[in-house]
């Protein structure tokens, strides 16, 4: 076997083991990196990750940073000790490494920052994630970098470091963490205390920003898989820090998280915050020694990973394979055997009603549902015995005479609803307005002027600053609400579930499309809106037909009802369009 160059404690870290649950995800996804990366020393972006930028060169105009994440992997792989990694030691993946770190240096703006979508955006957490990522490869692969490349790389990453201490990101406290796991390594990369007390500003509002119930707040409400992201930084933290804060927020986040593991392996989806699919896998593998709710997700996830059947780096495009693959090489590189056999006794049949997330998860010993009462009845059902999806309801979907889309599917932790146990399951009642999505394609109508205002305006950060919060308030968190009224009841059962809808237009818009489908997310999230095989043969879609239409346009109150049983019995929708108004509360 090839030496590995490094100092002597990460190789500590990096010790050899036989078989994981990620070699082959690792393996077979790396060479898709280096077809990613310009591997050209003599190429002006030889280390650049972005294809899109370097190669096809028509297509963007500006080399995206967060592409560079990809540098981590590189790194890991060449310094994983396992029999199995013909990459082991090998000196272009170094040579790679080292190039990434140089090419994403000069990406920086004068300010510290980095981008992520567009040129002079300042993005916190491009600055944070894509720091962490190239501070990490620096301490992994120690002295095998030369020292002017090394002195270079931390004078950038103090700039990153200054930058973040004199921002800050709470809306989506992911974010937050990830300066944390940053700030942490400058620390040991450089001994300075100053990087100590921007930590502890950081580490304060992420704790402020953390409910009772465990998660953390992702623009106001709990979503799962960017909980798994935040738990994923707080533990690259805590590995080094020990400290007690973050080990007491870590466990109780994963003491959230272990409810939303699905029978299938899934996780998480449209009944979160954000929607998102994913369950990252490396703080867990940090935090499995003391935690028993990190074992028992772990176990869950390493059943299916061989099968491909959830949402890992093998179904992402190129953005975030680069960010999505380091967590797995990370995890893979932190693997330990383990008994992780179902130590959290009898977790499989609690059912729990978490208010402050507006989340129900209802077990019995044949149907495990996922309710989103905060996204006014979103359902995910789940044969416990076949361990598989069995129905998803993503909520309706209106589309208007004037072409405004809508939904139901809209955060809204204050949502009247109410949840009532039965000693034979649980009753679920929520009541709404839809309310309007944005679809908009903005740089097909904008593309000149929005260029020509990152030419002339890109350098004010503060405006970009203001620029950037108005975006994300239009094209993620503005709603406007439309008249068209849902009372929903959803009862649970040993036997399946129904659904009961009454719904009611109320004004002068007319409806030209209604429906339901099993998995379609309205908010708009990057990470979002992957395809995930185990899904595929879910029931859920359901579409209005033209009398339905006719009648809810005519203001009539239409029920919907729809059975789903567990013994093979076929979904079963009952429309009724004569219900009158007097049949919905007004």
């Amino acid at each position: 076997m090839l030496e590995v160059r490094g100092n002597n404690a990460i190789q500590d870290e990096l010790s050899a083991v036989g078989q994981t649950p990620y070699d082959a995800l690792v393996r077979q996804r790396l060479p898709f990196l280096l077809s990613m990366l310009d591997r050209n020393p003599y190429s002006p972006t030889y280390g650049c990750f972005d294809r899109g930028f370097w190669h096809y060169r028509t297509m963007i105009d500006y080399a995206a940073p967060v592409y560079q994440e990809a540098v981590l992997t590189l790194a890991l792989v060449y310094l994983q000790q396992t029999p199995n990694n013909p990459y082991c030691g090998s000196e272009e993946l170094h040579r790679g490494a080292v190039a990434a770190m140089r090419f994403w240096c000069g990406l920086q703006r004068r300010d510290g920052s980095f981008d992520e979508f567009y040129p002079g955006e300042r993005s916190f957490v491009a600055t944070a994630f894509t720091s962490y990522a190239v501070s990490e490869t620096l301490r992994l692969l120690g002295e095998s970098v030369d020292e002017s490349t090394r002195s270079q790389i931390i004078e950038v990453l103090c700039r990153a470091a200054l930058w973040l201490g004199r921002h800050r990101d709470i809306a989506v406290v992911n974010h937050t963490a990830g300066a944390i796991a940053t700030l942490q390594n400058l620390l040991l990369l450089t001994g300075e205390k100053q990087f100590a007390v921007w930590r502890e500003a950081k580490i304060a509002d992420l704790l402020e920003h953390q409910h009772e119930e465990g998660w953390f707040y992702e623009y106001g409400g709990a979503d799962l898989g960017y909980l798994s992201m935040s738990v994923d930084y707080l533990a690259k933290d805590y590995r080094h820090s020990r400290d007690e804060r973050l080990g007491r927020a870590l466990h109780k986040a994963l003491g959230f998280m272990v409810h939303f593991m699905h029978p299938d392996g899934s996780y998480g989806g449209e009944y979160g915050s954000r929607n998102v699919k994913y369950l990252m896998p490396h703080g867990l593998e940090i935090m499995a020694s003391e935690s028993a709710a990190a074992r028992y997700l772990l176990k869950r996830l390493y059943g299916v990973l061989e099968r491909g059947e959830v949402v890992t780096p093998h179904l992402m495009d190129d953005r975030y394979t680069a960010f999505f693959l380091n967590k797995y090489t990370e995890a893979w590189a932190q693997y330990q055997p383990r008994d992780i056999e179902g130590d959290v006794a009898g977790l499989e049949l609690q059912t729990r009603y978490f208010a402050g997330a507006g989340l129900l998860v209802y077990k019995s010993s044949s149907l495990h549902a996922v309710v989103g009462t905060s996204k006014h009845g979103v359902v995910k059902a789940f044969d416990v015995v076949a361990k598989k999806m069995l129905y998803g309801d993503a909520g309706y979907f209106a589309v208007f005479d004037n072409g405004a889309v809508a939904t139901t599917q809209w955060l809204d932790r204050m949502a009247e609803c109410h949840v009532l146990e039965r000693p034979d399951g649980v009753d679920v009642r929520v009541q709404c307005q839809m309310a309007t999505i944005n679809f908009e394609l903005p740089m097909v109508k904008y593309l000149i002027p929005f260029r020509l205002f990152l030419k002339t305006m890109g350098w004010w950060g503060s405006l970009m600053d203001r620029f950037g919060n108005a975006i994300k308030d239009r094209m993620i968190t503005r709603n406007r609400a439309v008249p068209l009224h849902v009372e929903r009841r959803i009862q649970l059962g040993e036997g399946g579930l129904e659904i009961t809808d009454k719904l009611q237009l109320r004004g002068g818009a007319r409806l030209r499309k209604l429906g339901r489908t099993s998995d379609a997310a309205a908010l708009h999230v990057a990470s979002s809106r992957y395809y995930q095989p185990c899904e595929r043969q879910a029931e859920g879609g359901w579409r209005a037909a033209a009398d339905c239409i006719e009648a809810l346009n005519g203001g009539g109150t239409v029920a919907i009802a729809t059975q789903v049983q567990l013994d093979g019995t076929q979904i079963e929708y009952a429309v009724d369009i004569a219900v009158g108004k007097e049949g919905m509360a007004a």
